[in-house]
């Protein structure tokens, strides 16, 4: 990284910056997850999620990007054997909210992948290279901690998005449907 920035763990008080990023790069994900018909009705429940522990959307699976003591970028990663625990741990907080919603899990990840489950920048910090430098700080503590690849997902209407995937060594290896959406699974060998 580059002077004046800074890659950490995210905190529960980064929710300001880190929620509607998350909630930006979730896109149709989080509005039915949340129930809701827009972005700003899904931040105050991925307030609640991204403040508590031990599922999919907490703080404790992202990563933030600071730029002289302010948040320009999140991603949020794990490994992919812990899916499906982190999920039915989110959709059972979900429930808790309105236990008549009926909410299923549709697998994103392979068991043997580090997962890099939503990326995004603050809208004024894109074009920097910001993404790219995350995806690649990412890969890096993932092969610290002993993965052998990364695996993603990106939507077949994001073209540029995926040459980005590309450039950074991904290549495709599959499709999966994502809240009615096709998207390419790409993985990259960590070494």
């Amino acid at each position: 990284m580059t002077t004046g920035l800074q890659w950490r763990r995210a905190r529960p008080d980064d929710a300001d910056v880190a929620v509607p990023l998350l909630v930006e790069a979730l896109a149709a994900l989080a509005l039915e997850l949340a129930g809701a018909g827009t972005a700003r009705e899904v931040w105050p429940v991925f307030r609640v999620l991204f403040a508590a522990r031990g599922h999919r959307y907490s703080h404790e699976h992202m990563r933030v990007l600071d730029e002289d003591g302010a948040a320009v970028a999140v991603i949020l990663a794990y490994p992919g054997r812990d899916e499906p625990a982190l999920a039915a741990a989110s959709l059972a907080r979900l429930r808790e909210r309105d236990p008549s919603r009926a909410l299923r899990h549709e697998t994103k990840s392979a068991p043997d992948e580090y997962y890099l489950d939503a990326l995004a920048v603050a809208p004024s910090q894109r074009g920097r290279g910001l993404a790219a430098r995350m995806i690649e700080a990412v890969c890096a503590e993932a092969l610290a901690a002993g993965h052998t690849r990364a695996g993603l997902l990106v939507d077949e209407a994001k073209p540029g998005v995926k040459r980005l995937y590309r450039k950074l060594g991904f290549a495709v290896d599959g499709e999966r449907m994502l809240s009615g959406h096709r998207h390419d699974h790409m993985v990259k060998p960590l070494r």
